[in-house]
């Protein structure tokens, strides 16, 4: 057992060597950020206060007309408890923001800054399992997005009615590119309160949560929302707009009428409701397969944005333009809906394992078409995503560097990984219950790839150990190499063995003449009425480099 631990671990570091060969460097910003040191760790945030005041909608031009900026100006209380006793902690905020002050019991406390960590000095030692609060002012200028979603910050547009309207996209960027909080993934609050003040227009600003309140005061309108459950800090979201509230119902799991809430532009009102009418079916079939939705108490919302999309929590942004795709459904409402389940519910602490938001939510698509009943399409969606898988690096990256270089095989490769391990367990029912009993271990909890790993190899058998550690820490597929060694009559021998795999490699497979066989990387041989359409099948159900050997 030492010896087998000792191949994963040496087998770990190599693909960490080899994604730091590739060219991707780490730098002491991206450490402190990645890492959580001890000025990080002393402290857990219980809640958040944010009080963002937006002080123009359409932007100013700056001095000489060459840039247009969008000030900004706002405060966040942080409430923590102290997991050790500390003088000094860290937290977050992008070093173009202005730190006004902060306060503490009344008074100002120092801090200083590096790169986009800020540290806050107390004149007193603050004793572990004591519970504290301050509160950081800001100002300044947001960074804008240049390609939303994929880059980060926000978006200033105008709708189709030359209306302002404003969304925000910040994953991997940081939720500190725009407000000061712990901006690391394994701290997430217990809720959040969010204040959001424009100039009085008639628009909306829309956050996560339950809505609260809405006022008007000396010109300006707030608008106030409530998040009761825990939440990472980059799905923490604004969106601003012409937006028409519309509302549905969801008799959800436990048999209750839940308010659906959609923020459409106005004049999309029509289209939203056809369009929308697939939400509750995809939201039956997601629990079903999964389990509850994990936020009821906030609700649940798709508010339209200027960009694609994101799986902001109970705000999942839609910038789909109302369009199906080919198989029927929106791709933007099922993906980014099923992050409600992998990726909000069942959260990573490490960008590095983020496989486990994209896998698990780009196979529940499959999975969802399968729910409805069309298994043919569910299989050629499948295929037409491995088409995408590249290849080129491992799912799992570096941890403790704010590893965000991440490509598509998180998201395709992941839910192949997914595939594959269900059809070499050939017990669907024995799968499904193994996705359920996942969810429902890991609700809303923060996790990492080995205790991922370990739960499935506890529920499979821990013989697909290193069959998970292949295809989260090789580049490379395992490859199953077969060759025909004679033809008898009507049958032919072949022989088949796994190569280029992690020492253990073990993943039982269900030949199409019914046959199970369970390669190694010894050579075995069996009999068979059928010629090569038996290996040619393969990569249908599993993600394997099928070889023949012709010698």
């Amino acid at each position: 057992m030492k010896k087998y631990i000792a191949l994963c671990m040496l087998f770990y570091f190599s693909t960490i060597i080899l994604l730091n060969a590739q060219g991707q460097a780490f730098s002491r910003a991206d450490s402190l950020r990645g890492t959580l040191n001890d000025w990080r760790s002393c402290y857990n945030v219980n809640a958040y206060e944010l009080d963002l005041e937006f002080k123009t909608l359409v932007g100013l031009k700056q001095k000489g007309g060459m840039k247009t900026v969008y000030p900004m100006q706002g405060s966040v209380e942080f409430q923590v408890t102290n997991t050790a006793a500390y003088t000094r902690l860290q937290f977050d905020l992008f070093a173009h923001w202005q730190i006004d002050s902060i306060l503490w019991q009344g008074q100002h406390l120092s801090f200083e800054r590096e790169f986009n960590a800020v540290y806050l000095d107390f004149p007193q030692l603050q004793a572990a399992g004591d519970r504290n609060a301050f509160r950081v002012y800001y100002q300044g200028n947001p960074i804008i997005a240049k390609r939303a979603p994929w880059d980060g910050g926000f978006v200033f547009t105008t709708d189709e009615d030359s209306s302002p309207w404003i969304g925000l996209a910040c994953e991997g960027f940081g939720a500190s590119s725009w407000w000061p909080c712990k901006d690391h993934l394994s701290d997430e609050p217990d809720s959040v309160l969010l204040r959001f003040t424009i100039p009085e227009s008639g628009l909306w600003a829309v956050g996560n949560g339950k809505f609260i309140d809405r006022y008007t005061k000396d010109g300006k309108e707030t608008f106030v929302w409530k998040v009761s459950n825990p939440i990472n800090t980059y799905n923490v979201t604004v969106n601003i707009g012409d937006y028409f509230w519309l509302t549905d119902q969801y008799k959800n799991s436990a048999g209750e009428w839940q308010q659906l809430d959609y923020f459409v532009l106005s004049y999309q009102l029509e289209k939203a409701i056809k369009h929308f009418e697939q939400v509750p079916p995809m939201l039956a079939c997601f629990e079903r397969i999964f389990g509850p939705y994990a936020f009821r108490e906030d609700g649940y919302k798709l508010v339209e944005t200027p960009y694609w999309g994101m799986e902001h929590q109970s705000a999942v942004a839609y910038g789909n333009n109302y369009k199906n795709n080919k198989e029927g459904f929106d791709f933007i409402i099922i993906h980014e809906s099923g992050h409600e389940w992998w990726g909000n519910s069942v959260s990573v602490a490490d960008h590095a394992d983020m496989w486990i938001h994209e896998g698990f939510t780009t196979y529940s698509e499959t999975l969802y078409l399968e729910c409805l009943g069309d298994t043919a399409k569910a299989s050629k969606y499948l295929q037409k995503q491995r088409q995408s898988i590249l290849n080129k690096q491992p799912m799992v990256g570096p941890h403790d560097v704010n590893f965000t270089d991440n490509d598509n095989d998180i998201y395709y490769k992941g839910a192949w990984l997914l595939h594959s391990m269900r059809h070499s367990l050939n017990d669907d029912a024995r799968f499904y219950q193994i996705m359920t009993d996942c969810y429902q271990h890991f609700f809303k909890r923060v996790t990492h790839t080995a205790e991922m790993v370990d739960f499935w190899c506890a529920a499979m058998g821990e013989d697909y150990r290193a069959a998970w550690m292949h295809y989260l820490f090789a580049a490379h597929l395992p490859a199953l190499e077969w060759r025909i060694e004679t033809l008898e009559g009507e049958e032919v021998v072949y022989s088949y063995r796994y190569a280029d795999v992690l020492p253990g490699f073990s993943l039982p497979l269900l030949l199409s003449d019914g046959q199970r066989i369970q390669p190694s990387t010894e050579w075995q041989s069996f009999r068979s009425p059928s010629f090569m359409a038996l290996w040619e099948e393969l990569p249908d159900r599993y993600l394997l480099d099928v070889r023949q050997i012709r010698e």
